[in-house]
């Protein structure tokens, strides 16, 4: 049975979201108030695509929002936003890899956000939302669509590093070697390549007593 999300916890969950920064059109931000319902819940909401762009249309109006220059039907946080949050140097967060979900827009526009309040370059913040996007792809094909966790930092020395922790599935190795899946030199996950070329340094270790993948990646600024 859905679980039943009020009008009042619906408009939170919108207002939470845009204030990490996501930006997207109505059905994302659909999927990501289910993802929040159901990583707190263990269910789904009862929401309908109708009510979340009524509440989007209604922030736009009251000047919370915007529309993308771009594409109009990506809303994002208006300039002046008083649901806009402080962000510091250093973000952890949780989602669900389930790509139903649709996290890896998700994480795109938090890192990007992440990187634009801190003041990084356009062509920067491109490079590393392509090297993100690749990482959480891989976790969402080859994980268990559970909680992934994934930190975004700035050092002191102006280096980002990312790191990311989700629990995989079971698979076969040398059948997804075969199907092109893993790179056949190095046994690693597709995308592992662009990732290499985007981030000065890349780690992943699979714990198989654990069925944990934790990748770390860095790039200087």
């Amino acid at each position: 049975m859905p679980f039943p999300l009020s009008q009042n916890e619906l408009e939170k969950e919108i207002k939470s979201l845009f204030s990490c920064g996501l930006a997207g059109n109505a059905k994302d931000f659909l999927s990501w108030v289910q993802m929040e319902v159901q990583r707190k819940f263990k269910e789904l909401p009862d929401t309908k695509l109708e009510a979340i762009q009524s509440y989007l249309d209604h922030l736009e109006k009251a000047g919370e929002i915007q529309t993308n220059p771009l594409d109009p039907r990506e809303y994002l946080l208006a300039e002046k936003s008083t649901l806009t949050k402080k962000v510091g140097n250093s973000e952890t967060f949780v989602l669900l890899g389930a790509l139903h979900f649709n996290p890896m827009q998700y994480v795109r526009a938090r890192l990007d956000y992440f990187l634009k309040m801190n003041k990084i370059d356009e062509d920067m913040r491109m490079d590393l939302c392509i090297a993100t996007v690749e990482a959480v792809e891989n976790a969402a094909k080859y994980g268990d669509g559970m909680n992934v966790e994934v930190i975004f930092q700035i050092d002191k020395n102006k280096v980002f590093s990312l790191e990311m922790i989700n629990t995989v599935k079971d698979f076969n190795l040398e059948d997804d070697i075969q199907r092109g899946k893993f790179s056949s030199t190095a046994t690693l996950m597709r995308g592992m390549m662009v990732m290499q070329k985007l981030f000065d340094t890349v780690d992943l270790d699979i714990i198989d007593n654990r069925k944990q993948a934790h990748l770390r990646a860095t790039r200087k600024l």
